[in-house]
């Protein structure tokens, strides 16, 4: 088993779903900061976004909100369903190993469940900031093209 298939096994079927949302949460985050970047570009240049543009980049931000959330959520799934297993190794014997199985996959997931939403929180932040920076500029540039005519 490769050192992946060993990682998503050590936190059960949960790990899964919290691994493709890290992934969707990093791909929506460099998405959205090239975009970005590239629109304040633009409007440096001489270009004016429409509003569609900025609706757009709401949306996306939407789902980096909705990744943030579902991580530790995930987390807490894997956590509940660790000590379900936990607790079914006690009611069948209590061996050691399944038990600590069990507690494993409970502190794995609410682990990686928060170091997914904790640097998404930031990464929100500083798009959030540059989506601002964008609508200001924007503002202005809106306002010297009606200046000009």
């Amino acid at each position: 088993m490769t050192a992946i298939g060993t990682w998503l096994a050590s936190g059960g079927p949960t790990m899964i779903a919290l691994a493709a949302v890290g992934v969707a949460l990093c791909f929506l985050i460099v998405e959205r900061y090239l975009a970005i970047g590239a629109q304040i570009r633009a409007v440096r240049l001489g270009g004016v976004p429409s509003d569609a543009t900025g609706l757009a980049g709401l949306r996306r931000m939407g789902l980096i909100r909705a990744c943030i959330v579902v991580a530790p959520l995930l987390g807490l799934l894997g956590t509940v369903t660790g000590m379900i297993a936990t607790f079914d190794s006690i009611l069948h014997g209590g061996y050691i190993a399944e038990m600590s199985e069990g507690i494993r996959e409970a502190l794995l997931t609410t682990q990686y469940g928060l170091a997914i939403a904790a640097p998404g929180l930031l990464a929100e932040r500083v798009l959030l900031r540059r989506l601002e920076r964008l609508t200001e500029l924007a503002q202005v540039a809106r306002l010297a093209l009606r200046g000009e005519r």
